[in-house]
């Protein structure tokens, strides 16, 4: 891969994946269309550009993560205390990311290789309409701070975020929904939600992996792809962050599904 197209796809994911308009259907759209991609490649590619994303969410929130990590070492056998704080909601937001989501990996694994590109923007346009209707629908008294987070905000976050295993689903936009409608308001519910992202993408590169996806392709562009992403990644997710307080998406999000599913039923993909 040429250098021009791994700076675009690393700054594309650096940028998306901080907002909820899923970086994995904005990496495929440029790939394919103005990269001329193969559809066979999308898989790894995406798996490349998270690693990057992960590491810098890593560093970004290194103070959060080792704050998490030296609570629990202090009373390990605290159940009460760990349930409900932040630990609490990221165990259970996970199992029930995997308990959605798992089912939907290996029907994704299954099918997606064998997509042709019409088929497959057909379905990420309507992912990215259905991320809309959740960021629309986004509304409660959103007073919450991330200090009262729980266990018991885990459930419908982690449910919502299995989704978005979907092409086109936004794991941020479902996750901030969950926590929205718990509740939350937006700093603190994308403050969450990026913490989240950290096991949630480790966990979804260990299982993608174990097919080799990875090594399906070549390992000096794959490792150069995560590089870029987590570069772009870091210089750019404080500023979105405080940028979506701000921003309704929602109409974003389906304006552009709509714009994808007419380009495949038109035969442009």
């Amino acid at each position: 891969m040429d250098p021009l197209s791994i700076i675009i796809l690393g700054l594309v994911q650096g940028v998306t994946e901080a907002i909820p308009l899923s970086s994995k259907t904005q990496d495929t759209l440029v790939y394919l269309t103005f990269l001329h991609g193969s559809t066979s490649m999308v898989v790894p590619i995406l798996l490349y550009l998270n690693i990057g994303s992960v590491l810098a969410a890593l560093i970004y929130f290194r103070n959060d993560i080792i704050q998490i990590a030296m609570d629990f070492l202090r009373r390990p056998l605290d159940v009460n205390a760990h349930a409900n704080g932040r630990l609490g909601f990221l165990v259970v937001a996970l199992l029930l990311t995997g308990v959605v989501g798992l089912p939907l990996l290996y029907l994704e694994r299954k099918f997606f290789p064998t997509f042709d590109n019409a088929l497959l923007f057909g379905i990420m346009g309507a992912g990215l309409m259905v991320t809309g209707i959740f960021l629309y629908l986004q509304k409660g008294a959103k007073v919450r701070k991330s200090e009262s987070v729980t266990w018991k905000d885990g459930l419908i976050t982690g449910a919502l975020q299995g989704l978005s295993i979907l092409p086109g689903v936004s794991r941020s936009g479902t996750s901030t929904t969950g926590l929205i409608w718990n509740g939350f308001e937006s700093e603190s519910s994308f403050y969450l939600s990026f913490l989240l992202s950290v096991p949630t993408i480790l966990l979804a590169e260990i299982l993608l992996s174990l097919g080799g996806g990875l090594t399906a392709f070549p390992v000096t562009d794959g490792i150069l792809l995560a590089l870029s992403a987590f570069v772009f990644g870091y210089l750019t997710i404080g500023a979105v962050l405080r940028l979506v307080r701000h921003v309704n998406l929602s109409y974003l999000a389906m304006g552009l599904g709509a714009f994808i599913i007419i380009v495949a039923a038109l035969g442009l993909a």
